[in-house]
């Protein structure tokens, strides 16, 4: 059996929140969305594969509220392959904040935890 420590400064909560990026350089921007967050980064789906390194300016927000950050963030990792053919060949990448508003973050994950304690009962 093989056992592994995961050794992450801030707990992952599981969730979805709408992501607007742009990578840095680019005038492009593309909305999105979350698969987990914590404060020290976020793993998300994005609709075109970016390098490892790539920068980018991000606004993450929970849907029909005022709830937000905006802040920047590098792509630490990304899945190689397309992750679904059906739906638009995401890649999934995990995203290290780089100037994060902890305050701001911590208000979108309290609101997850809520959400997901509230879906159990």
């Amino acid at each position: 059996m093989h056992l592994s420590i995961d050794n992450r400064l801030f707990a992952r909560v599981d969730g979805e929140l709408g992501v607007r990026y742009s990578p840095q350089g680019s005038d492009r921007e593309y909305c999105t969305t979350t698969k987990n967050i914590s404060g020290g980064g976020v793993r998300m789906s994005l609709l075109k594969k970016l390098e490892p390194g790539t920068v980018l300016d991000l606004e993450i927000f929970k849907y029909n509220t005022d709830l937000k950050a905006v802040c920047r963030g590098k792509v630490a990792w990304i899945w190689g392959e397309p992750m679904s053919r059906e739906k638009n060949q995401l890649f999934e990448a995990g995203i290290s904040f780089l100037n994060q508003q902890l305050l701001y973050i911590g208000r979108l994950i309290n609101h997850l935890e809520t959400q997901n304690t509230g879906n159990i009962l």
